[in-house]
């Protein structure tokens, strides 16, 4: 079995972004045929999602996060830093996902990919892909 790692950055923007990450993780996987592939965001405020990455659908991400998890809600972090309420929708969303990998691709759904949700930013994000297989 073969136990691969590979970490990319992603530049996020502003402070609430979603991004499709799926074919940064792709590359990630090279040289595994089957197996999966853990993915995780290496941070706590920022999250990782399995979903359709259409327009609307990236959007409605970002919005029902803030009406869930209210950025101006009072969060006892915040007399730290200002960012309480990412680090609670994080904490709800989870900031991993393991992705199986079927010929050299990874076996995602019709319409799945795997996207990053950013709740503090813009900030680089660091993307961990730990690959295990053959």
């Amino acid at each position: 079995m073969k136990i691969l790692s590979k970490e990319f950055q992603v530049k996020t923007k502003s402070r609430f972004e979603s991004i499709d990450i799926t074919d940064l993780v792709q590359e990630s996987i090279k040289g595994v045929n089957e197996g999966v592939a853990y993915v995780i965001v290496k941070h706590t405020t920022c999250a990782i999602t399995i979903n359709e990455a259409e327009r609307g659908l990236m959007s409605d991400y970002i919005e029902w996060a803030k009406k869930l998890v209210p950025p101006e809600g009072e969060f006892r972090h915040n007399t730290i830093d200002n960012n309480g309420h990412a680090h609670v929708i994080s904490s709800i969303i989870g900031n991993s996902r393991v992705v199986p990998i079927t010929g050299g691709t990874l076996d995602l759904g019709t319409w799945q990919r795997i996207i990053l949700l950013e709740f503090d930013g813009p900030r680089t994000r660091t993307v961990l892909v730990k690959v295990m297989g053959e």
